[in-house]
């Protein structure tokens, strides 16, 4: 079982590395990356938008204790392959996530507003699912959920992928207003998730 946290930590720490390290080479670059419930969006968005904002900053603390303390009192049954298969899951969400945040460059942001200037972006990863980074999110989420479940890393989990569902949601709605028909073409060609 070492093994396997160990390799959940490292994938926790990679994905999350990455997350700040692309904040923080879009803040040289005097872009605001995190506008998460900021910015002139309708009032649901905005609800929306903080309650995920809290939601993810809340995960990780509990993920990195799910690997932790494993076997704690609230811990959940598993079943066999089912730390394998989460790890799996992991890793796959931390390498879509790369390759979203990669291939969006400047254009990446947590959240959205009618006051920044991005380009649409449709290459790469993004021939594949319209929303990539979300999926990395979703991929991540659940699979440490599967190889370390307990109570409280399921029901985070659960409201984050819900979370992020709706703020996919919101976005689609701006980028239609924003970028037209070109978005409007993309998104008959490209699935939402896969």
């Amino acid at each position: 079982m070492i093994f396997y946290k160990t390799i959940a930590l490292l994938l926790l720490s990679a994905f999350y590395i990455s997350y700040f390290a692309k904040m923080l080479m879009l803040k040289k670059q005097n872009i605001q990356g995190n506008i998460l419930g900021k910015g002139q969006k309708p009032q649901g968005s905005v609800n929306i938008e903080v309650a995920l904002r809290f939601t993810t900053f809340l995960i990780a603390p509990i993920q990195f204790s799910s690997v932790i303390w494993d076997k704690a009192i609230w811990s959940l049954p598993m079943f066999p392959t089912m730390c394998e298969d989460g790890l799996i899951l992991m890793f796959f969400g931390v390498v879509v996530f790369l390759l979203a945040i990669i291939t969006m460059r400047n254009n990446w942001r947590a959240g959205y507003s009618y006051e920044q200037d991005t380009q649409l972006v449709t290459s790469g990863v993004y021939k594949f699912s319209r929303n990539p980074a979300f999926v990395g999110f979703d991929l991540l989420y659940i699979g440490c959920a599967l190889a370390f479940p307990n109570i409280i890393n399921a029901t985070i989990t659960l409201a984050a992928v819900v979370l992020l569902h709706l703020q996919i949601l919101g976005e689609e709605k701006f980028l239609a207003g924003k970028f037209g028909t070109a978005y409007l073409n993309y998104k008959t060609k490209v699935r939402r998730y896969i």
